[in-house]
């Protein structure tokens, strides 16, 4: 892991140098680099998944293992940012941006590789104290990227250019949310397991009880596949709820996403009803919170859960968080008072649509245990195709066709669709984490 924390931060100093320099040999360098980082990370995901077969692997162990084979993905799309910003090499456009932007680059290169070691620090050191710093790296970030786009948008600037200098700042944004994932990722790792009641901490005794010698590896292993088989059975012979009624609640959050991704395609096709169709969202997602502190009281009524409980509490907000996203996308596009619509955005509303039904399915396989990866599949397939048309629609927008303001407002409502979309992503990998730790 830590050698592919490594390559990211090396990638993204020399892909900036590539870029500015105009190197076409450094940049070939960082291309060839990222195509090494994929082999790498198939690998590394590869024995993942072995160890992961190992029955005798105990609990931090696997918590940990799901936690790696989730941020792999994220470390190999980093690599893919880096090796775009080298490719612009190639096109001859560092010669072609003036020099105030040029500043901004390199701005966003240090403020990236200072978010990103700060990130493997956090990896490395298993550490919960570099949160704030690298949060406040990325509004530096962020604060960049935004008088990037407004050089691009300035007069006199080549369309083509200004449109260029639209997707390096979205790459740069990107790593720098990467970063900021990656180091949350990392703070759930280093988070201390709760310990139930009347469990004492290895190694020590509880006051006025004897000290006890913790169990061997063998008998606590049995314990929890008993304890895992007998809660299953017991909530089959209704002694306890078990999980359904959780399993009831995700389902219809998840079919309040459908609904709402549904709406918002309408949205986009006939803006004359933006009003109605805003309403819509918004009720849709007020039902979403409604069923999500109902998720949550359950939680603290219930004894027993056949699923985690900080599993169960992470879904509820993840499928919240997305239904959250969609509202805000819904509240732009209202807030702009949107007439006609960009091709581009009526592609993102059906692809983010398109995505909330296979969530919707994923969740369903909850229940069934059955089709999840063929769904967690398409769901990744979405989400590139998502990427794809949102550097198409900034295209666009920087093509000259268009005045300065409604460069920005279009750029909020792409960005807010987009936000919506990494969010479903988001919430398929909690309910991957769930499939497999239920295994």
């Amino acid at each position: 892991m830590l050698v592919l924390y490594a390559s990211v931060v090396e990638s993204l100093g020399w892909a900036t140098v590539a870029l500015l320099d105009q190197d076409l040999e450094i940049a070939e360098r960082v291309i060839e680099g990222d195509r090494k980082v994929d082999d790498q990370a198939g690998e590394l995901t590869g024995l993942i998944k072995e160890r992961l077969a190992d029955a005798a692997v105990e609990p931090d162990e696997l918590e940990e293992l799901i936690a790696v084979l989730q941020m792999v993905p994220e470390l190999e799309r980093s690599a893919d940012l880096a090796e775009h910003i080298a490719q612009r090499a190639r096109q001859d456009l560092g010669g072609a941006i003036s020099p105030r932007a040029r500043g901004i680059i390199q701005s966003m290169c240090d403020v990236g590789i200072r978010m990103w070691q700060l990130s493997t620090r956090a990896f490395a050191e298993r550490s919960r104290d570099l949160s704030f710093d690298i949060n406040e790296a990325d509004d530096e970030l962020d604060s960049l990227s935004v008088a990037l786009l407004r050089e691009g948008a300035a007069g006199g600037v080549d369309p083509a250019v200004a449109a260029e200098l639209a997707l390096i700042a979205r790459f740069y944004e990107r790593l720098g949310d990467h970063a900021v994932n990656l180091a949350r990722r990392s703070s759930a790792i280093a988070a201390p397991a709760r310990l139930s009641p009347g469990r004492s901490s290895p190694g020590r005794s509880s006051p006025g009880r004897p000290f006890r010698r913790r169990p061997s590896r063998e008998v606590a292993g049995a314990a929890r596949g008993l304890g895992g088989r007998l809660a299953r059975r017991l909530g089959r012979l209704g002694v306890f709820p078990g999980d359904d009624r959780f399993l009831e609640l995700f389902e219809r959050l998840a079919a309040n996403i459908d609904r709402c991704g549904a709406v918002l395609v309408e949205l986009v096709n006939d803006p004359s009803n933006i009003d109605e169709r805003c309403e819509e969202t918004r009720n849709y997602e007020r039902q979403g919170d409604q069923l999500t502190i109902e998720v949550l009281r359950r939680l603290d009524s219930t004894l027993v859960t056949t699923h985690r409980r900080e599993d169960i509490h992470a879904l509820a907000e993840a499928l919240d968080d997305v239904l959250d996203a969609m509202l805000a996308s819904a509240a732009f596009m209202q807030a702009v008072r949107i007439d006609g619509v960009l091709p581009e955005v009526k592609q993102q509303a059906e692809n983010l649509a398109a995505m909330a039904v296979e969530l919707g399915c994923l969740v369903g396989c909850l229940r069934s245990r059955q089709g999840a990866r063929r769904r967690l599949e398409r769901i990744e397939e979405l989400e590139h195709d998502g990427d794809v048309i949102h550097r198409r629609s900034m295209s666009r927008l920087f093509s000259g066709d268009y005045e300065a303001l409604e460069v920005l407002k279009w750029k909020d409502i792409v960005a807010s669709l987009e936000e919506a979309m990494n969010q479903i992503e988001e919430a398929s990998d909690v309910v991957e984490s769930i499939l497999v730790k239920a295994r």
